[in-house]
């Protein structure tokens, strides 16, 4: 595993690229200078090619990078050179005019021009061999585009913008004048919008025409959506979406602070955010409402880069490279450097290459210590994880209407997503990982099959679904806890109700015993209920002072701890309903585990302590207390192994791995945001985290061993 920010790979250009960017395949990296290309090695370094051409002008890359288009022309000056004369031999009275003389006229001097073909061409990106070239144009280009799909070829001189065909040069048509800097193409590259100073002109690409004009003055930056269902555009002052099928403004925001004037502006790739670049800082708005979601420290000369598949943004500046959350801010990695002239991110956002304006290129890792990732469509809520020699991960997201998202643990490959309607809460994973069941505010549980998602059945309740839990024996059906005052149990196969057990009020957690013979639940009328899980009849209930948080088995299922905000942990003997013991807090309790063997149970609460009791010995004993400078927020121990994860609170979220026994921390894994949840595959073999930045994390589940 690379150090985040690591160098894998440096090389020397030896000029300043205009341009820097990957080729599709991650393989290549290409730099752009005026008169020059150069295609690196991304592995080693090594130079694959270099071309270069005689006639300065504009360059131009595909998105893919498989083809670079270069302009040249102009005029180019003649110059003639006039030696000094030598002033030693003169009379002393002659020798000061003879000096000025010199510093006046002697040297290279422009006597005229030389008129240079108009020319425009392109080159493998693969190879660097010249595909075609032409010296007929009338114009000199002086700007020049790629649409996305890399077939058509936008050029503009100071009279003209024309379309070029991007595999012959030839040319398709020739559009109204606009500033290339202020134009974007559709997804499709079928259609093609240009701003002026006061409006705003959409071209059909194919045919040439105009499609419609419409008035607005001050654009600063446009772009399509991703589905090319909107144009976004930036003016100083508001985020506008516009109908691409006519031009008309279907929604805007006013800016909360104006953008700067006359600096670089960046929609994100899903078009839901722009950046803007000012005298001192860099700042990110909300697109929907305008609010300003952050501002970073940002000096001098300013690059920015979205990162292709991470929430993260790359900042370039006077002072070196950071990358920052792209929802919060917050500095994921920072470093100094010299003066960088570009900036590109690998596609599968993985490394960060940077070029300095000497020349020297470098290439960071940006994938510290994950196994594998996957970007959800929101925060990231729940997360589980299964077993075996092709382990999957489900994840939720609590925004509404959001997705449940199943991918392989191992690579981060999408295996499908299910949307649902209202705000997903509970998830849980059948110990065979053959199905899943999800659970949220609309009352719904509902059973999915996880490698095909198709869904077995739906139940509702009478109010929100707090939480769910299959059951370990017997068929393993599914439990469910309701804001409709009731626990029941579902039959895993049919949705057929079994039993149900109702409460005096909301039912807000609960959990099932590892031998499947008991089922736990936690009620705001401050109890805890043991119920048998074949008849759904209450065997015990157990009071509390205070509202419960956390509920949980021992794995021999002889135990069930219990606790809330009254800072107590209870202790029961789940057979008889007899507290045995307590892990004492001052403050509020937040979580609470087991160990794989049942010998020992950790809690932890918002004094900042972690308990650590031997339930093993009658009573149970407190055997150690460590108090961190953060609220531990979850707590999870290794199936297999002595090792204990703690989720730590604000300020720098991350989840530290400790030695149980030892005390001793192996290991820190750093987040940019909240982590909402962590589990462990029940081989021990993964550890999958849920971030409030809408990654899903899987790490190695064993650590220091």
């Amino acid at each position: 595993m690379t150090e985040i920010g690591e160098v894998l790979v440096t090389a020397d250009l030896h000029f300043s690229p205009s341009d820097f960017m990957w080729s599709r395949d991650g393989k290549n990296l290409i730099a752009l200078g005026t008169a020059s290309c150069v295609a690196l090695n991304a592995a080693s370094g090594e130079r694959r090619w270099d071309a270069s051409w005689s006639d300065k002008g504009a360059v131009a890359l595909t998105p893919d990078a498989t083809t670079i288009a270069f302009a040249g022309g102009g005029r180019e000056p003649i110059e003639e050179y006039e030696p000094p004369l030598d002033c030693s031999e003169l009379p002393l009275g002659m020798r000061g005019p003879c000096e000025k003389h010199n510093r006046d006229n002697a040297g290279w001097h422009v006597v005229g021009y030389k008129t240079l073909p108009n020319t425009l061409g392109a080159l493998s990106g693969e190879t660097g061999s010249t595909l075609w070239k032409r010296s007929d144009l009338t114009e000199q280009v002086g700007s020049l585009r790629y649409s996305p799909d890399g077939t058509l070829l936008l050029g503009t001189s100071q009279e003209h913008t024309l379309l070029f065909d991007a595999a012959t040069g030839n040319q398709r048509s020739e559009l109204p004048p606009a500033s290339v800097s202020l134009t974007a193409f559709s997804g499709d590259s079928q259609r093609l919008v240009t701003a002026d100073s006061t409006s705003l002109t959409l071209i059909d690409t194919s045919s040439g025409t105009t499609r419609w004009v419409t008035s607005l003055s001050g654009t600063r930056r446009l772009t399509f959506t991703d589905n090319d269902s909107a144009l976004l555009v930036a003016t100083e002052r508001q985020a506008l979406v516009l109908r691409p099928d006519d031009g008309s403004v279907v929604a805007s925001a006013e800016l909360q602070n104006p953008l700067p004037n006359d600096d670089p502006l960046m929609f994100s790739p899903d078009g839901k955010h722009l950046v803007g670049v000012g005298p001192s800082s860099v700042a990110l708005w909300d697109v929907a409402d305008g609010s300003r979601r952050f501002e970073t420290p940002a000096e001098g000369s300013v690059h920015i880069r979205f990162n292709p598949v991470l929430p993260e943004i790359a900042i370039t500046s006077g002072t070196g490279v950071k990358t920052v959350n792209a929802r919060r801010g917050t500095t994921v990695w920072e470093q100094a450097t010299g003066p960088v002239s570009g900036l590109a991110f690998s596609p599968d956002g993985m490394r960060l290459a940077l070029c300095e304006t000497t020349g020297i290129v470098h290439v960071h890792s940006m994938n510290p210590t994950s196994v594998s990732h996957r970007v959800c469509d929101g925060p990231v809520a729940k997360v589980a994880l299964t077993s075996g020699p092709d382990p999957l991960a489900v994840a939720v997201s609590h925004v509404p209407g959001a997705e449940t998202s199943v991918f392989h643990a191992d690579t981060g490959d999408l295996v499908l997503t299910k949307p649902q309607p209202g705000v997903i809460a509970a998830l849980a994973l059948s110990r065979d990982g053959r199905h899943f069941a999800t659970g949220g505010s609309d009352g719904e549980a509902r059973l999915f099959t996880t490698l095909t998602g198709d869904k077995v059945w739906q139940v509702a309740h009478q109010g929100p679904l707090n939480a769910l839990a299959f059951l370990a024996s017997g068929d393993g059906d599914v439990i469910t806890a309701a804001g409709d005052k009731t626990t029941r149990r579902l039959d895993r196969g049919t949705g057929d109700e079994r039993w149900r057990l109702v409460h005096p009020n909301a039912v807000t957690l609960l959990a099932t015993s590892p031998d499947g013979r008991f089922v736990a639940t936690a009620c705001t009328d401050l109890s805890t209920r043991i119920v048998d899980a074949g008849t759904g009849e209450k065997a015990f209930s157990i009071a509390h002072d205070g509202k419960i948080r956390v509920i949980a088995f021992s794995p021999t299922s002889s135990m069930l701890a219990a606790g809330g905000e009254d800072g107590e942990v209870l202790i029961i003997d789940a057979p008889s309903g007899t507290v045995v013991g307590k892990s004492v807090h001052t403050r509020g309790v937040t979580a609470a585990a087991f160990s794989h063997d049942g010998k020992l149970l950790a809690t932890a609460a918002k004094d900042h302590a972690v308990n650590l009791l031997d339930v093993s010995t009658d009573p149970p004993h407190l055997t150690s207390t460590r108090t961190v400078t953060r609220t531990i927020t979850r707590l999870a121990f290794h199936p297999a192994e002595p090792q204990l994860a703690l989720v730590c609170d604000e300020p720098g979220p991350m989840v530290m791995i400790t030695d149980a026994a030892e005390g001793t921390e192996l290991s820190e894994l750093a987040h940019p945001d909240v982590v909402n949840d962590l589990a462990y595959s029940p081989d021990g073999d993964l550890l999958a985290t849920a971030c409030e930045d809408t990654l899903v994390r899987v790490y190695r589940g064993r650590r220091g061993t």
